[in-house]
């Protein structure tokens, strides 16, 4: 029997409307697990975008700002040393000092005690006439690394329990600075100073503290004037006037200031 066109066309397309009435839920289904896969990958929280890779698409200057924030660690802030501020302590100082702080105690354990400064290179100046006692690596003291906890350029030593045990890093800036050149990281907090009246051996790997400058600043044949490098001391064991004090004899300070003595963190750490 003859089928005209119109009813091929038309058998075609009630099939058609069929298949498309059957596979339409099923369609629908997986439209609606795809979309919800792609937002829950898709979609950062709060911490992931605002520390995530800049866009590469031009950004103005107010967007394109660095956040100030530091990353988060896996260790939250209140399990360090807490510190109280003061006059001239903004919050960034203090959380800056805080950091160094905190960072100086974790790695100052791998050096407890004279033997392990001396193997990574250490050596002393012989200041044991002195409560304490410094070992510095000369090789660090102009190495580009500033405020390195992992690479202090002294060691301070105390005698406790019997025994000689670390309490102290001493950082220093690299030789020829001054004063002008300190880093801002504590404020007030932070007190630095210099020891230009010591006469120290030549020696390159080991100098010695030979004596005091004469009153003219000159030193005996055989020794150099200490420079006036800044140094910074970071005890990690309660000190009196706070954990960046200076050492209550000797040293010099930025003209116009004298020791400072911080009771308030006295207990710190």
């Amino acid at each position: 029997m003859y089928v005209g066109r119109a009813a091929v066309q038309e058998d075609v397309l009630r099939k058609l409307r069929k298949l498309t009435m059957r596979m339409l839920p099923i369609i629908t289904a997986a439209v609606c697990a795809l979309a919800s896969a792609c937002s829950s990958t898709h979609a950062p929280n709060a911490t992931e975008a605002q520390f995530s890779a800049p866009s590469t698409a031009a950004r103005s200057p107010a967007s394109a700002t660095v956040p100030s924030v530091p990353r988060p660690t896996a260790e939250p802030a209140a399990s360090g040393p807490e510190l109280q501020g003061g006059p001239g302590v903004s919050p960034a100082q203090l959380q800056r000092a805080e950091t160094l702080l905190a960072d100086t105690i974790a790695s100052l354990p791998r050096w407890t005690d004279p033997a392990q400064a001396y193997a990574a290179g250490y050596r002393s100046i012989g200041d044991t006439a002195s409560f304490v006692e410094h070992y510095v690596n000369w090789s660090y003291v102009d190495d580009g690394h500033i405020l390195d906890p992992e690479r202090p350029e002294s060691i301070v030593y105390q005698r406790r329990g019997g025994k000689q045990v670390a309490v102290a890093a001493m950082y220093s800036l690299p030789i020829g600075s001054s004063f002008a050149d300190v880093p801002d990281v504590g404020g007030a907090l932070t007190q630095w100073h210099v020891h230009r009246d010591l006469c120290l051996t030549d020696d390159p790997e080991q100098k010695i503290i030979l004596r005091f400058t004469a009153s003219d600043g000159s030193c005996p044949s055989g020794t150099s004037q200490a420079s006036n490098t800044p140094m910074l001391h970071v005890w990690t064991v309660p000190n009196p006037c706070g954990p960046f004090a200076s050492l209550e004899f000797g040293g010099q300070f930025p003209e116009g200031e004298t020791r400072s003595c911080d009771h308030r963190n006295a207990s710190v750490p």
